[in-house]
């Protein structure tokens, strides 16, 4: 029986909700810690029972999120999700307490019932204690507002805490020498996931100007065992691919979920497809020895970019894995996930093209190097790409340093036509893109103060059936969908 802490906890919740939606505001966070400064306990009281899956790690967790999201929902179950993207304890647990109504009407139908949470990978080793999640996904670790975080060890000892602190089924990026590190200790509940080693090496050698390869990347260019060079066979992106240490034997897992890919044609386009497949125990040698009991699903990849084949088997893995956990084989089978992934729609600013009039935006989010780098890497391919809208603020959110931007390889991409900077730091971010050899003339740049009329503006310039490409950070993604909400009337982030 709940306690009279827990509902008077549920209360203040639920009229600080009214109260700021009253106002206009978002209402995503505030009532959850409301809540939990009246119970401390109430996101444990609220998840105690129930099916839970959590996404932490720093790129891809939102599009992770809402993949499996959808997956569930398209496989028959009810999902409770923090669709805001709002990831912190107080974000969660005001997620939880709005939905209680749909699980207690879910329950009277006899439905099936799964709750999807975006953690924020600092805060989760003091959020899964109290999830108590049955499957945990960490999509990986790259160097991101290192004012906030550190490095990226603590982030991930962070992790490692609360991996630790619960009983889930863990699931681990196998490209990402960081995360992958995660299964010491842990190897009777870990799975992996990735891409195929067949196909990272096939297009490492055959396409290498698509392949995304880097030099080696600061995030993990050494053992963290015995800080030797990694020497790597192939790559995807990033520091991500088939690493091993010459000198302590450390070396990829070979990932039981994995995609196979071919860059011969351009994963930015609409319509691309992919196989995924679950190699089973022999993870994704089954497919270059040719061992029986694959199984490949050949898909259109939903949201477009290399990035999203991580984020793809990702979500297919989570749900794939949830159903054996709490015993839903034939519901949630490999095949039935990867079909329904078909049907994902992308979040606001993780590759969502809206509509506006006879022209279409894309907003992409970009708050650290290797995310701002995929992106580029994405609009450079894209065959839609006239204009590019750039906007880089240094809020507390954002990270205060925006020196990460000299770290992205601006030179090798190639630019639309259009060109538009602002943000309270556009001078840092035009200086970076005339420093990478695109004429000044190009470029329009603007405060943020006038980033609504640069918008107008910029739309007004694109050709109908062209896409103006939108890189925001945080803070100026959130503004951005305020005037998208105000000037062109699309829903409001938390809807």
């Amino acid at each position: 029986m709940a306690s009279i802490r827990f509902h008077i906890a549920v209360f203040s919740a639920k009229c600080t909700h009214l109260a700021l939606r009253l106002m206009g505001r978002g209402a995503t966070t505030l009532p959850g810690k409301v809540a939990v400064k009246v119970d401390p306990k109430i996101l444990k009281k609220l998840c105690s029972g129930r099916d839970c899956v959590t996404i932490t790690g720093t790129n891809g967790k939102t599009t992770t999120t809402h993949m499996i999201t959808d997956i569930f929902r398209n496989c028959g179950y009810t999902v409770v999700t923090n669709v805001s993207g709002a990831n912190l304890l107080s974000g969660v647990t005001t997620s939880m307490i709005f939905g209680m109504k749909e699980m207690k009407k879910a329950e009277k139908e006899g439905k099936k019932i799964i709750c999807v949470l975006e953690t924020d990978e600092a805060a989760y080793g003091k959020i899964a204690c109290q999830i108590m999640p049955k499957v945990s996904v960490v999509t990986n670790l790259f160097r991101d507002q290192l004012d906030r975080f550190g490095e990226l060890a603590h982030t991930r000892e962070l992790i490692a805490k609360g991996l630790d602190s619960c009983e889930a089924d863990i699931l681990l990026n196998s490209d990402d020498s960081l995360v992958s590190e995660l299964y010491k200790g842990r190897e009777g509940r870990t799975v992996f996931y990735g891409l195929s080693e067949e196909s990272m090496h096939y297009n490492n050698v055959t396409y290498p100007d698509k392949s995304g390869v880097l030099p080696a990347s600061s995030d993990a260019e050494y053992c963290t065992g015995c800080k030797t060079k990694y020497t790597y066979t192939a790559r995807s992106f990033g520091h991500l691919g088939s690493f091993s240490c010459s000198k302590c034997g450390k070396k990829r897992q070979s990932p039981r979920f994995f995609v196979k890919y071919d860059l011969s044609k351009n994963p930015s386009d609409e319509g691309y497809e992919l196989s995924l497949c679950d190699g089973g125990a022999n993870g994704d040698k089954a497919s270059a020895e040719g061992v029986s009991g694959l199984i490949e699903k050949r898909v259109k990849l939903p949201i477009p970019g290399m990035h999203n084949f991580y984020n793809s088997i990702a979500a297919v893995s989570a749900c794939v894995c949830m159903g054996e956990k709490i015993g839903d084989t034939e519901g949630l089978s490999f095949d039935k996930c990867a079909a329904a992934l078909e049907h994902v729609e992308a979040a606001f600013g993780r590759m969502e093209k809206i509509s506006i009039g006879d022209k279409k935006i894309c907003v992409l989010l970009v708050k650290n190097p290797v995310g701002l780098d995929r992106a580029l890497s994405f609009v450079a391919g894209a065959s839609d790409a006239e204009g590019i809208y750039m906007l880089l603020n240094s809020n507390i959110a954002d990270g205060k340093d925006v020196s990460w931007i000299w770290d992205v390889d601006f030179e090798s991409k190639e630019f639309p036509e259009k060109v538009y900077v602002s943000g309270d730091r556009y001078g840092d971010m035009m200086l970076r893109i005339v420093y990478s050899g695109v004429d000044r003339s190009r470029i329009i740049a603007k405060p943020m103060e006038e980033c609504a009329e640069l918008l107008d503006q910029a739309i007004s310039d694109s050709t109908p059936g062209k896409c103006l490409y939108i890189l925001p950070n945080y803070t100026s993604m959130l503004a951005l969908r305020s005037i998208l909400v105000k000037r062109y009337h699309l829903k409001d982030f938390w809807k």
